[in-house]
């Protein structure tokens, strides 16, 4: 059963089961029915009170049916009181999740589909734990194979309530149960895509948990496997991994989260988990697969942006335990350096700029690379240089001001200068890009770099207009 290790969620249940609710008081006062009350009451003294009871105390006459299931999605659709629809919400939990009536619940279900949608219905309101719990029951039943649903799914994915507690990292239990319910909706192959669509509101998210392993400050080091903090960066990239069995999915990773997706070599570096390592490394692998567009993109990607065959050389002197891992490095070693022997200068270029991660690596101060390949600038009505200029323009509408944000304003700058002087005519594109204004503003850059960049930028455009 799905999210028995979540030692959290099963205290929330186990508070609910200690707080009774007075269903007759509720029924007297016409807050709910007395056929809801009776229901849940029934169910209480069953699922809660006598749950460890021998199954011949339970009433003979007691089955689930229309008659136990359809009062419960009432009390949910017209209460007002919300410890009643929790306690409601858990009894459904407890129907679900007991080895004696699970079965039996599920092929109710099954044999009633339009149920699943009256319950999502009346689901994923109330405080964080209603939600919580709802959300449990749903994922229970769509990932029944007779269940499945990709409306509800995506419906469930693109919840404002599920996603503020998925989102919220103050709450790291909470946050845990989101992603493990994600994950095991994940598992099933048809509903990936469905989670996909609607990645940019919680898959930031999980990279910034797996980007906490990275941080100094925050660096993971505890070596008790249960740690919550390790496992929710393992479910996060498990997660990860299941989508990208996806290759359309895999593909668009590597194209919305090219620095996440490099960062996952880095923490390769660092954890000391295997069971992290494993699964970083098969994501890149699904991600450099052959039958993924534009793998070998992502492969140089990987060797020219992520330094990847260094890091992979030095973990090759790790000794792992896991045979799986060694062969999984083994195999990516083997496909980087295969690419890595046809890789030129241009190609390292290229890859910068298609990433707009540009640093100040050989190309960009080496005066034979300019001179070999500045027609390639010019080519295809200037397609090159007009990206160049792109990169310089979205860098400078950003509102980042880090470290890597400068230095790709300083180097988008001087290969602007090298284009200009090797092309004069390349100004008539720069202004009617804007580039030119671009580099006027970033003459009053607070960075000195920048600020020089931009001045010898500038000394060329206006050298070769008055020529």
């Amino acid at each position: 059963m799905i999210l028995l290790d979540s030692t959290h969620f099963n205290d929330i249940r186990s508070a609910i089961r200690s707080r009774p609710v007075a269903w007759d008081a509720l029924a007297r006062s016409a807050e709910i029915s007395e056929l809801d009350a009776s229901t849940a009451k029934t169910l209480e003294s069953i699922l809660v009170k006598h749950a460890n009871e021998p199954t011949s105390s339970v009433d003979p006459n007691f089955k689930i049916n229309e008659q136990t299931i359809a009062p419960l999605i009432h009390l949910l659709s017209s209460a007002n009181n919300s410890d009643a629809k929790k306690s409601v919400q858990n009894l459904i939990a407890e129907l679900l999740s007991s080895e004696r009536f699970s079965g039996d619940t599920i092929d109710f279900f099954i044999k009633n589909p339009k149920k699943v949608k009256e319950l999502f219905d009346v689901s994923l309101v109330g405080d964080r734990q209603t939600v919580l719990i709802s959300s449990f029951n749903l994922v229970t039943l769509l990932i029944q194979p007779k269940l499945m649903n990709k409306k509800l799914v995506s419906q469930l994915v693109n919840s404002e309530n599920f996603l503020n507690i998925l989102n919220n990292l103050d709450l790291m239990d909470t946050c845990y149960v989101c992603i493990r319910l994600l994950q095991e909706l994940a598992s099933l192959e048809p509903y990936r895509s469905m989670i996909w669509e609607s990645h940019k509101k919680y898959l930031p998210t999980l990279f910034v948990i797996i980007k906490r392993a990275l941080e100094p400050t925050t660096r993971i080091v505890a070596t008790n496997s249960n740690n919550l903090g390790i496992q929710l960066q393992y479910y996060s990239l498990l997660l990860i991994w299941l989508l990208t069995f996806d290759r359309n999915i895999a593909f668009e990773l590597t194209q919305f989260y090219l620095q996440d997706f490099l960062n996952l070599l880095k923490l390769v570096k660092v954890t000391i988990k295997e069971k992290i390592s494993r699964i970083c490394i098969s994501i890149i692998l699904q991600c450099t697969s052959s039958g993924v567009k534009s793998h070998k993109k992502v492969i140089k990607n990987l060797l020219l942006l992520g330094n990847a065959l260094p890091v992979l050389q030095s973990l090759s002197e790790r000794k792992y335990s896991d045979e799986e891992l060694r062969d999984d490095m083994a195999t990516l070693k083997e496909i980087l350096e295969k690419e890595y022997q046809e890789l030129t200068s241009f190609d390292e270029y290229v890859a910068e700029l298609d990433s707009k991660l540009l640093c100040w690596s050989p190309s960009h101060v080496d005066n034979g690379f300019w001179s070999d390949n500045i027609d390639k600038f010019k080519s295809q009505n200037w397609k090159l240089f007009r990206q160049l200029i792109s990169v310089l323009i979205e860098a400078k509408e950003s509102d980042l001001n880090d470290k890597q944000h400068k230095t790709i304003l300083e180097v988008a700058l001087s290969d602007i200068t090298h284009v200009i002087e090797l092309l004069p005519e390349s100004t008539h594109v720069l202004n009617e890009s804007n580039g030119k204004v671009v580099i006027m503003e970033l003459l009053n850059h607070p960075d000195p770099r920048v600020k020089y960049e931009a001045l010898k930028a500038t000394q060329s455009v206006i050298g070769y207009t008055f020529k």
